[in-house]
């Protein structure tokens, strides 16, 4: 079956625009994982005080720029700490943020 095209500017218009759309789109997709990506290169020694908790030292080192709960997760990881559990006197180690070149 053959297919007329009866405007041709409509029909060029609408190919512009559904390209410019999928264009978008799939540069979108690839932006995703770049916007919240964080690159952490140096890490510090904290000393864990009377009432500290992981929480609160991943809140004091973060630079707003990633989610508390997965600095949280990496500095257990780091630490090979299986639960948030932490004592006084004990030192960590925390990712510290260094900006993108």
């Amino acid at each position: 079956m053959k297919v007329k095209i009866v405007n041709r500017t409509r029909f060029i218009t609408f190919l512009v625009i559904f390209i410019t759309l999928i264009l978008i789109f799939v540069s979108t997709l690839f932006k995703i994982g770049k916007a919240y990506s964080v690159t952490y290169s140096q890490y510090i020694n904290v000393e864990v005080k009377a009432g500290d908790t992981l929480w609160d030292i991943a809140k004091r080192n973060n630079s707003g720029r990633e989610d508390i709960r997965k600095l949280v997760y990496k500095i257990m990881k780091l630490n090979n700490l299986d639960t948030a559990k932490i004592k006084p006197g004990d030192i960590i180690k925390v990712p510290i943020y260094i900006k993108d070149r």
